[in-house]
């Protein structure tokens, strides 16, 4: 990502125009916590560094070796988790995904917002900007169905393909592979609150001759003022890419056909569900085509996992969750993890089949839930 110039660079403008010395800052997402050093470097009187991975420890490393220990403070959790001593004047982040519609990063940043940001307070970035296109991708297309349509004499696995092209993939495109203008189709914009669902009816014309094969999707971004940078198709060097929703079955299109496509996005616990619904008109030598697409359709959900998940189901714990739960409650700030790990062997002897696999189980265990 630091190798990304449009990206790292705009950030590191962004950064040095909304700090002020004697700000504090804090960094949603740090990872290794550059931009919470370019905060230093722009005059931040304190740093609030936020990371839930592991890789923190290399932003504390990076801290140290640039002589900021002494402003930046590192707190190892979900920023959503996280008490500050005091609300930041600028909060920094990219917590996005190929979209900003990425795993919980809006509800991050509007809970930061809310929580964190004082006053009159800055957020970078400020606002995302969705777009679409209609694309001709024939080689994409084409790796994403092929092996299911001839790696297997004889064997019939085109079954297969309804969940291949209900599902959302991450490419890089060129922007000469676009078969319309693009349009936007949301606007996040944080300083005020974001939504975390975004749905669009688009109308769209085909600009030229071409094999259309799904739809391509990504942001432009406003980071601070007039500073920001795009993940278009053809962008150098992006580490975003673009995001592809294919369609059922390319499509030719003439110049000027019309193209309708309904654009769902809807955050479900921690993930996006897409739907895109297509409508083609009708040409001279072709009928109207219909689409309805959704990740859903295309997930791998098995009746039992679907059951699991009902409103009225009744759970009862597995031996593997029992184990888990007797474990658990002996981390009680009293035994050790080596007899926990031993214990859990002698009374689980069908999970596992020695105190070192029990004791990779409690591990995990302990990283995940002790102080």
């Amino acid at each position: 990502m630091i190798a990304d110039a449009g990206r790292f660079g705009a950030y590191a403008k962004a950064i040095a125009a909304a700090v002020r010395p004697g700000d504090t800052v804090a960094e949603i997402g740090c990872g290794p916590g550059v931009f919470s050093l370019l905060a230093c470097q722009a005059g931040a009187r304190r740093v609030f560094a936020i990371e839930s991975d592991d890789s923190i420890e290399f932003a504390r490393q990076l801290a140290a070796a640039n002589g900021f220990t002494d402003r930046i403070e590192f707190f190892q959790s979900d920023s959503r988790k996280t008490g500050l001593p005091e609300r930041a004047n600028v909060i920094v982040s990219d917590i996005r995904g190929v979209l900003p519609l990425h795993d919980h990063a809006i509800p991050s940043m509007e809970d930061a917002r809310q929580r964190l940001l004082a006053t009159g307070g800055i957020m970078i970035p400020q606002r995302d900007t969705l777009k679409a296109a209609v694309i001709e991708a024939d080689e994409y297309y084409s790796r994403l169905i092929s092996p299911w349509q001839k790696s297997v004499p004889e064997v019939d696995l085109s079954p297969s393909l309804l969940t291949i092209l209900n599902q959302a993939y991450s490419s890089s495109f060129k922007n000469e592979q676009l078969l319309t203008q693009p349009q936007s189709w949301g606007l996040l914009d944080y300083t005020v609150g974001a939504p975390s669902r975004v749905n669009a009816e688009l109308d769209f014309s085909a600009e030229r001759d071409g094999t259309a094969h799904g739809v391509c999707l990504w942001f432009e971004t406003k980071l601070f003022e007039e500073i920001g940078y795009s993940s278009e198709p053809g962008s150098a060097g992006t580490i975003y890419g673009q995001l592809f929703l294919p369609w059922l079955e390319p499509v030719a299109l003439e110049k000027g056909r019309e193209i309708r496509i309904g654009l769902h996005a809807d955050l479900i616990a921690q993930n996006y569900v897409w739907r895109w619904e297509t409508t083609i008109s009708a040409a001279d030598n072709s009928a109207e085509r219909h689409f309805e697409q959704s990740t859903f359709q295309g997930a791998n959900f098995s009746p039992h996992s679907l059951r699991c998940q009902a409103v009225d189901y009744v759970p009862a714990l597995s031996e593997a969750g029992q184990a888990d739960l007797w474990m658990l409650e002996r981390m009680d700030g009293s035994t050790s993890l080596q007899i926990i790990a031993r214990s859990a062997a002698e009374r689980f002897p069908r999970l596992f089949s020695s105190w070192r696999e029990a004791f990779r189980r409690a591990a995990d265990l302990s990283r995940e839930f002790s102080r």
